[in-house]
């Protein structure tokens, strides 16, 4: 087979999305099949999240084209139906569920779609019918796929959407014990257990975090906020030994990665106040200060009120 030519992304997405709706005229009705595709396309393929949109203009392939998608009819169909959950559009998403259903229904005999079982999960998620989503993705599970990743993760939606963390902790800890691949995965789990209050889990997925992805700043940054909370906790309980000095590094880490963020600069001078700033570390709190300053005066006269506030807390 030949080998896919790699799709490269816009370099000014929003500029050229403006460009190709302008040509579809302001009602959308101007544009040709192929026009309406390559938009669709171009959304895709730049990772933009317009719903409304795919909702419009796949509505109109479906109706208006349907000979120009031929069997891909159906993935359209599929599409919209995601877009409009996304929208919270109920009725399309209904008018696109039963349009897959007459197709791609079971007979009696016959097993399940897990595709088109995934989708009616979905809805019910969208309709807030819980218990008729959590079935329909243990039936899942209990079938011939067993580690079917979708239906874990949406079980995990299931639970967080009710507001039982404890039971999306546990169905996302089974997910990650098989996929332990899945860096968002950890940082989920991990802001899962700091509303828990659990700050010594969350440092754990944020470690793990760091090994899969040890060249992206906002790891070790997330990490030393935990190790900051940590350090809070364990002070006031009376812990033998407190974090703010390993948050310091990772904070300092996190900058090295990306210089002049202004988050890790603003942990790292938390973490040296509550460690108390001594003559070794007075050139760095320093330093920190000057950079916080130039950040701040750079971005007009509100920042730079905010940054006499920001001042005054950190010399407290």
């Amino acid at each position: 087979p030949v080998p896919m030519e790699p799709v490269e992304r816009s370099a000014n997405p929003g500029k050229e999305l403006k460009e190709r709706l302008e040509a579809l005229g302001p009602d959308g009705k101007k544009g040709s099949a192929t026009e309406i595709k390559d938009l669709l396309d171009f959304l895709q393929h730049n990772q933009m999240r317009k719903p409304l949109l795919v909702m419009k203009y796949g509505q109109r392939l479906i109706d208006d084209y349907p000979a120009t998608l031929g069997d891909d009819v159906w993935e359209m169909r599929e599409n919209v139906l995601l877009a409009a959950l996304d929208a919270d559009e109920k009725k399309i998403a209904e008018q696109m569920l039963a349009d897959l259903e007459r197709q791609f229904g079971r007979p009696r005999e016959s097993k399940p779609s897990i595709r088109l079982e995934r989708l009616k999960a979905m809805y019910h998620e969208a309709c807030g019918n819980w218990k008729s989503a959590e079935t329909i993705y243990k039936n899942i599970l209990n079938g011939e796929d067993t580690v079917n990743p979708h239906a874990i993760r949406r079980l995990v939606c299931c639970h967080k959407g009710q507001g039982k963390i404890e039971e999306a902790v546990q169905w996302l800890n089974k997910y990650l014990r098989i996929f332990p691949a899945d860096i968002m995965g950890w940082v989920e789990l991990a802001e899962m257990y700091v509303s828990l209050d659990r700050i010594d889990y969350a440092k754990f997925c944020y470690e793990e975090a760091i090994l899969i992805a040890p060249q992206n700043y906002l790891y070790p940054l997330l990490y030393a906020d935990a190790l900051y909370a940590l350090g809070s906790q364990k002070t006031k309980r009376g812990g033998a030994k407190n974090p703010y000095d390993v948050a310091r590094q990772y904070y300092i880490q996190a900058l090295e990665l990306a210089p002049g963020n202004l988050r890790a600069l603003l942990g790292l001078a938390m973490c040296l106040r509550a460690l108390k700033v001594t003559s070794q570390t007075q050139s760095l709190f320093q330093w920190v200060d000057s950079e916080i300053t130039r950040l701040y005066s750079k971005s007009g006269k509100e920042a730079r009120a905010t940054l006499k506030i920001v001042r005054a807390a950190l010399k407290q």
